[in-house]
């Protein structure tokens, strides 16, 4: 029995799909809907190709087909040229997930692996994440611009503003701060959850953020402008978060409060230093800790790099990849790529085709995202 190529990528081309439902965790469905599904799943050895590795391909075909079975869908069109496939396109929308599953048998028939797997399918649940991802995070040093209008107090307290927010990096479950950089580039060393200090962490003197590491720059922009029958202070804190795929992400948040008058009437309608701060640090924190979890939910991405006969990526198990992840490439002007992870180092994973057919140095420069597969 063999499979042939174009049955392969197309269950290849709808994996991306099913392995985030199988990212997903169990107890998010409603196992009321959920349904036992037997697939099988098939893969043939590459020249060279442990059988372990095979097998895993055989039993990754076989969860995609069960969730195929549960609700999902295929969309594509494939073009071929004298039976050889030369470009593939193929979208799966999945509808359920792959809740657990169990190996009911496997066997080698010496050139095929054919694995029959007993997978429980439910329903994907809305507004989810699934992501296990680590945003390990660089922060520079926040520029502060003010005009001249601006209370002097303002200033101050977009400092502190700032060391709150490099607090809250900390405390997020999706994030890890790991070095603040002074304004010159120059940079402490690693910052430690407990007895933190800002004003230390940007006298040191190591080199600069790690590959595959975000970056975070802050903004401090303060002006007066007369809204609403009175001068008010305009704060916007402008968040440029560079990703380890080289984008970057921009988010403004936005606080206005009266300018405080130092007399007793306006004292009595509460335009006071206090009333000013309480209201430009209102809700900030919770706002960047939203930011930080709406990334961390998002799968880890990087661009691959093809060097000494060797597929890598710079991220790796400090940023929340783990050895059951799989790679996924999908770009709308290139056939579906998937890869997975053959050497798993803290800040670096090995990558290679799960298709054997396609080379690996095909992936270079290429941007791919991580799926947990759970296998």
């Amino acid at each position: 029995m063999t499979v042939a190529p174009f049955a392969l990528l197309t269950r290849l081309a709808a994996l991306a799909a099913t392995l985030f439902a199988l990212a997903l965790p169990a107890a998010a469905g409603s196992k009321d809907d959920a349904v036992w599904i037997e697939a099988w799943g098939h893969a043939a050895p590459a020249p060279g190709e442990s059988q372990d590795s095979v097998k895993r391909r055989a039993l990754i075909d076989a969860l995609v087909n069960a969730g195929l079975q549960g609700g999902a869908t295929i969309r594509g069109y494939t073009f071929m040229d004298k039976s050889n496939i030369v470009a593939d396109r193929a979208l799966m929308l999945a509808k359920g997930r792959v809740m657990r599953h169990k190996i009911l048998s496997s066997n080698f028939d010496g050139s095929l692996w054919q694995v029959r797997v007993q997978a429980l399918v439910g329903p994907v649940p809305l507004g989810v994440c699934g992501s296990k991802r680590s945003l390990v995070i660089s922060a520079h040093a926040p520029t502060y611009r003010m005009s001249p209008e601006v209370p002097a107090f303002v200033v101050p307290m977009a400092e502190q503003m700032y060391k709150d927010m490099l607090y809250t990096i900390e405390r997020n479950p999706a994030t890890r701060l790991d070095r603040v950089m002074a304004t010159t580039g120059r940079e402490s060393g690693t910052v430690r959850t407990s007895g933190m200090d800002y004003n230390s962490l940007t006298r040191g003197t190591l080199p600069g953020s790690a590959k595959g590491d975000h970056v975070l720059r802050v903004t401090f922009n303060g002006d007066v402008h007369f809204l609403n029958g009175m001068q008010t202070v305009v704060m916007n804190v402008d968040i440029d978060m560079r990703e380890s795929n080289g984008n970057i992400r921009t988010h403004r948040i936005q606080r206005l409060a009266p300018v405080p008058k130092n007399t007793t009437l306006h004292g009595l309608t509460l335009r006071t230093r206090t009333t000013t701060e309480a209201l430009l640090l209102r809700g900030v924190k919770e706002e960047f800790d939203n930011v930080l979890s709406a990334l961390g939910c998002e799968p880890p991405a990087a661009r691959a790099e093809f060097a000494g006969g060797t597929l890598s990526v710079p991220v790796g198990a400090r940023h929340g990849i783990t050895r059951s992840a799989l790679a996924v490439l999908e770009d709308p002007n290139d056939s579906f790529g998937l890869l997975e992870i053959v050497r798993l180092e803290n800040s670096r994973a090995i990558l290679r085709p799960l298709d054997p057919t396609r080379p690996a140095q095909s992936f270079d420069g290429r941007l791919v995202y991580f799926m947990e597969a759970g296998l």
